[in-house]
């Protein structure tokens, strides 16, 4: 177990002090813009009308499958050469990979699955580890990972409101990290923050967290330690606390979690990218829950072909109004819980809006999945 944080007023002092020195040098630094990897991440320009506009964000380029024309079926955001019937071929070659991939997995591993737990004198104890792993997000596209519990995304952690939580974390990582569990009220220490809340779990330690879920809803664990790095690289997991009340919670027949990433491992729903995206399947005349979670960089916001999504509740809180719309913006740090009355048979296109993370002249990619109605 790891040692409790220094609290004292020496300490603290201490830390402030070294704040300031900081803060005096990133003074000095001025207004650069930071990059990741050559990649804008953030910045400003001075428009002439006075207004301080968003410079245009470069998109990496996203790796895909390799299909037997020698092309690559759903790749990447670059603008490439190719005759109206090369393209097609590529857009229709994706496609097929993805409806394969629902019948057979065309990449290895999967993530997002539930976590299993016991119950000891009354408390309901998970147990995960931090993990560094080789990922495959598309068909040959192998990332350097890291995840709980050797996946991507994380295992599924569920309980009840009102139940004890103990989640018992093992660091495999070469590197310190924490758990953060957003979105969830729980008592200051069990915040996961290093240097915050708590000392941060080093190489090869175990940090125990134990809490009493006091609101139910959709919410997510990751790391909050080199963050940046690690929970784009695959520290990040969805946490749902079910309502004690289950008739509290709008009524519904299937349920699909949903968790957008970007960035270092590409444009991934559930670690994956189109074609090796999972298939959402419903039949005509079921209500399904969709638990959207952005644990990326951007803003996606994501468009079903077809039918409405009824928003009922946002970051766990329930809407008093619902609203209808065809398409959810769902920020970094946001989730939102959206049921669609599945009323149309058919395959239908489900994808992020922002078409550079989702469709270029190489065909679908990344942001991409379909919800088949049968």
């Amino acid at each position: 177990m790891t040692e409790p944080f220094d609290f004292t007023a020496d300490a603290l002092g201490k830390k402030r002090l070294a704040r300031r020195s900081l803060l005096r040098k990133g003074a000095m630094l001025g207004a650069a813009v930071p990059t990741v990897g050559g990649m804008l991440v953030a910045g400003c320009y001075e428009d002439p009308t006075g207004r301080r506009a968003v410079e245009p964000t470069k998109f990496p380029s996203v790796p895909g499958p390799t299909v037997e024309s020698g092309h690559t079926a759903g790749t990447d955001t670059t603008t490439a050469t190719h005759t109206a019937a090369q393209m097609d071929d590529l857009h229709e070659a994706g496609v097929k990979q993805f409806l394969a991939n629902a019948a057979s997995p065309i990449t290895k591993g999967k993530g997002n699955v539930p976590l299993q737990s016991r119950v000891e004198n009354g408390v309901r104890i998970f147990e995960i580890t931090m993990d560094e792993f080789d990922w495959e997000t598309t068909p040959g596209n192998i990332e350097k990972a890291r995840g709980y519990n050797n996946m991507v995304p994380g295992p599924v952690i569920r309980a009840t409101e009102g139940e004890t939580v103990r989640i018992i974390v093992k660091n495999n990582l070469e590197e310190s990290s924490s758990v953060h569990w957003h979105g969830i009220l729980l008592n200051n220490k069990m915040d996961g923050v290093p240097f915050v809340t708590q000392p941060p779990i080093k190489p090869g330690e175990t940090f125990t967290y134990e809490f009493t879920l006091r609101n139910s809803g959709t919410h997510m664990y990751h790391s909050h330690h080199n963050a940046m790095e690690q929970t784009n690289r695959g520290l990040l997991g969805a946490f749902i606390v079910d309502p004690k009340d289950p008739a509290s919670y709008p009524a519904h027949d299937a349920e699909y979690i949903m968790v957008i990433n970007d960035l270092l491992l590409g444009f991934t729903l559930n670690g994956k990218g189109f074609p090796a995206t999972e298939l959402v399947s419903a039949k005509v005349g079921q209500k399904l829950l969709i638990r959207y979670m952005n644990e990326g960089e951007m803003v996606h916001p994501m468009h079903l072909h077809g039918m409405p999504q009824k928003v009922i509740a946002i970051d766990g809180y329930p809407l008093a109004n619902p609203y209808m719309c065809d398409t959810v913006s769902v920020a970094p740090g946001n989730r939102y819980d959206v049921i669609v009355d599945c009323t149309e048979a058919g395959l239908w296109a489900f994808h992020c809006h922002i078409l550079s993370h989702a469709e270029s002249s190489k065909g679908m990619f990344g942001l991409v999945t379909v919800l088949a109605v049968t």
